[in-house]
């Protein structure tokens, strides 16, 4: 039985914004999948277009997340989804611009003129006419040929097929009728078949159809395609993981005093995120008035007066209303706000990451994420 992996690195990019990526194996859709999510700068999930690669390591660990998450999961074979990659280069990714940049190519991933592309596409367009004209005939064979066999009579039977486009046919017993049915639908299959084949040619001169793995050929999105994993992936992350995590050790700004600083929630944020004195000096930010920032991540540090009013005017009129016309409270504004809060706390209502709060004693200050 193949074993689940998951590890974690934090880091900061070249922008000096603090990132925690979560990386894991999986088994649970009966192959290897290789997911990654990130957290950063107030967003979370596949946030790695907006990190910066500092050095080498963070940038391979890049290319692994973009290569590989989710890897059971693409909409095209791996000769198209390397080409949306290098449409992604000069604009952003939408369904519809996907399927215009791979129709304007060939096989050969060269661009197709208009001239070029019109004529395959009058090509695919008439071949599809004509498939759906012999699926029809097809069915119609099928459908006299039931209506027929429930009706024979012994001594034989004349039979009027002028809905298939021929005349009046006797038929001496059940198996000469059969064998004439069957003939017929076979002729159709061979027609469908064959039309079959030369549509698939004009679709295969773009890259908007592509075989996958098993041979067939697949329009982009028709159904997901899986990329196999290198045999060793999770060697290599778990080398990348142990690398960065060295780099950004040696990295730290170290020393400092924390008698030095003169902003008190500077310091307690500090103490609360591990950090030595100077780095606290030289990361924490503060954005406005009771909300610091920490390479990118926002915390609320509070005194409990400023969370009292914070979540005061988090929870406001607008909700109160809602409470009392939902038939949740028959208490005044004020009263509601005061037991909210008493129940809930401060963390539930302001910090919308995890709800977690946490207090420091020395400062007296709440800390939460925003």
């Amino acid at each position: 039985m193949n074993e689940d992996k998951k590890t974690n690195v934090k880091f900061k990019d070249g922008n000096n914004n603090l990132y925690d990526v979560k990386i894991e194996i999986t088994h649970r859709n009966g192959y290897s999948e290789f997911s990654m999510s990130g957290e950063g700068q107030g967003s979370r999930g596949q946030c790695y277009d907006s990190i910066k690669p500092k050095n080498a390591k963070q940038e391979r660990l890049l290319e692994l997340w973009k290569t590989y998450h989710l890897n059971g999961m693409n909409a095209g074979t791996p000769k198209q989804t390397e080409m949306i990659k290098e449409m992604q280069k000069n604009t952003s990714y939408s369904y519809d611009k996907a399927l215009l940049y791979l129709n304007s190519y060939d096989k050969d991933c060269k661009p197709i003129s208009i001239f070029d592309l019109k004529l395959i596409e009058d090509k695919k367009e008439e071949l599809k006419e004509q498939i759906s004209k012999h699926k029809k005939h097809k069915k119609n064979i099928e459908d006299v040929k039931t209506k027929y066999d429930k009706n024979f009579c012994w001594g034989g039977k004349t039979i009027n097929l002028k809905s298939l486009g021929l005349g009046k046919k006797f038929f001496i017993n059940r198996t000469k009728q059969k064998h004439f049915f069957d003939k017929l639908k076979k002729k159709e299959c061979l027609i469908i078949d064959r039309l079959q084949k030369e549509l698939e040619q004009e679709q295969e001169k773009t890259m908007l159809y592509d075989r996958g793995k098993d041979g067939k050929l697949y329009k982009y999105d028709a159904t997901l395609h899986r990329v196999d994993l290198p045999e060793n992936l999770w060697e290599e992350v778990e080398q990348l993981v142990k690398d960065i995590r060295e780099i950004e050790e040696k990295s730290r700004v170290k020393g400092g005093s924390w008698e030095d600083l003169n902003e008190y929630k500077k310091v307690a944020l500090g103490k609360h995120l591990k950090l030595e004195p100077k780095e606290a000096e030289e990361d924490i930010t503060e954005e406005y008035e009771g909300v610091y920032s920490y390479c990118g991540v926002e915390y609320y540090v509070l005194t409990e007066d400023e969370a009292q009013e914070k979540c005061e005017e988090f929870l406001g009129d607008e909700l109160w209303q809602i409470a009392v016309e939902s038939g949740n409270t028959e208490m005044g504004k004020q009263e509601w706000i005061e037991w909210v809060i008493k129940q809930d706390g401060y963390g539930q209502i302001l910090n919308q990451s995890n709800g977690t709060e946490y207090f420091d004693e020395e400062n007296e200050v709440y800390i939460m994420r925003v």
